[in-house]
């Protein structure tokens, strides 16, 4: 396929979608902490479900960690499923916009994004507060969620949208009466 602003668009749509639904599942399966035995099957069926349990038994030889599967599924820029990958792919395909400046809307959102997860570590995400969650890595996740979705919003009123004012090429709105 020829990588015009369609295929970029297109892109961008995909980039966002896997955000949105790697931050939802990683918050609904890790933020909550569980029995061991749940955790680890729990972690498992994650790694599966992101289509990374091969490279995370690799780097990790038997154990299991959500410090791990965050610093995998969240930091890991060489790991094409990972968080921080979707973020510099969409931030590539907002700069080949016609009309990018380098500093839109949407590239300023996505800045924010990749700076607020490169500023949090694994280690921390992995605290348990008093209640039982990982409170961090939840606030995390649900941040990230929200700005993708402004993110596809901002672009969708801006990219996405009719020009106002258009008027059908045979003339005004009218009622067309077929004869009989």
């Amino acid at each position: 396929m020829v990588h015009d602003v369609g295929w970029t668009m297109m892109d961008i749509g995909k980039r966002i979608e896997r955000g949105l639904w790697l931050t939802a599942l990683l918050q609904a399966t890790l933020s909550t902490v569980r029995h061991p035995a749940a955790e680890q099957a729990i972690i498992e069926a994650t790694l599966v479900a992101c289509e990374s349990s091969v490279i995370y038994r690799r780097r990790t030889v038997g154990k299991f960690s959500v410090a791990a599967v965050t610093e995998l599924m969240l930091f890991d820029a060489q790991n094409p499923r990972s968080l921080v990958y979707q973020l510099e792919r969409l931030r590539a395909d907002l700069k080949d916009l016609p009309g990018s400046s380098g500093s839109s809307r949407p590239e300023r959102m996505v800045d924010e994004m990749n700076t607020r997860l490169r500023r949090s570590h694994p280690e921390e995400l992995e605290e348990v507060s008093a209640d039982g969650l990982r409170a961090e890595l939840a606030e995390l996740l649900a941040g990230i969620h929200a700005s993708l979705r402004d993110v596809a919003d901002v672009l969708t009123a801006t990219q996405l949208a009719l020009p106002g004012g258009m008027q059908p090429l045979w003339g005004p709105d009218q009622r067309r009466v077929m004869p009989a």
